[in-house]
């Protein structure tokens, strides 16, 4: 059976994780967690996507856009972090069937000692004869210079992989979110030499610019059974304000409609 499917990935920005002083370019207005709700319930109903995949996500948002988002034909679910963490991820879908979903905490372990906390949430979408699973998940940022194998991100990905995606190889599988890592990294190379492919692959286009830097930290990928039409994000730069006016979060959402022939 072939269809069509139109994804987005979007990190949120957690009211928790705000502090004006790192958005200088923001007006304070903008902060306001009512605002900001609406905002972003604006701004996804905007991206006419039938799954949305959202990160840093805490109760009382997604609470709030399990309100506005149902008023157009969405379900949602959500699953918190772990270690006292206060946001999570989020998925909302709208015409195709849900028919399950997990959370999958990872294992990995901080310098400390303790686990992360951070998680991939799972949802499983009737395709005909056929089953989706979406993973969507906010791997852990690490210092650039700690060697490969000790990275909390990749430590993440290898469990993501290894235990999640390739444990079910006979799904078809979409893996998106905020993977604190850039084109052509170790972390982002891992995906594709697992059998996935990059919907961005060659089209890839800032999605925040935190610390002053515009970069592109997000990603959706996909089985290779399935074919990837992206939709180029808004152009911005080291100075472009985010959160703005226009974009509630300080990441870009990024849209990909994924096809099975």
């Amino acid at each position: 059976m072939a269809w069509g499917l139109r994804v987005a990935s979007y990190n949120l920005l957690a009211d928790s994780y705000i502090r004006p002083e790192w958005f200088p370019n923001t007006p304070a207005h903008l902060f306001e967690p009512r605002r900001r709700q609406d905002a972003l319930a604006r701004r996804i109903l905007s991206l006419d996507a039938d799954i949305v995949c959202l990160q840093e996500v805490e109760a009382p948002t997604f609470d709030a856009l399990q309100r506005a988002l149902s008023r157009h034909g969405y379900s949602g679910v959500h699953a918190l972090k772990q270690q006292g963490k206060p946001d999570g991820c989020a998925v909302f879908h709208r015409v195709v069937r849900g028919v399950g979903h997990r959370a999958h905490y990872f294992k990995d372990v901080l310098e400390d000692g303790r686990v992360s906390g951070h998680l991939a949430l799972v949802v499983d979408f009737e395709m005909g004869q056929e089953r989706l699973r979406v993973a969507c998940t906010h791997l852990r940022w690490d210092r650039p210079d700690r060697p490969v194998a000790l990275h909390q991100g990749m430590q993440q990905t290898t469990e993501l992989l290894g235990e999640v995606v390739q444990a079910d190889s006979n799904a078809l599988w979409v893996v998106c979110g905020d993977f604190n890592a850039r084109p052509g990294e170790p972390l982002v190379r891992a995906f594709t030499e697992a059998g996935l492919e990059d919907a961005f692959e060659g089209q890839h286009a800032p999605t925040c610019n935190a610390n002053g830097e515009a970069k592109a930290i997000d990603f959706i990928f996909h089985s290779r059974a399935l074919s990837a039409r992206p939709v180029a994000p808004p152009v911005i730069d080291d100075r472009t304000p985010l959160p703005s006016e226009q974009e509630p979060s300080d990441h870009l959402p990024l849209v990909a409609t994924l096809r099975r022939a």
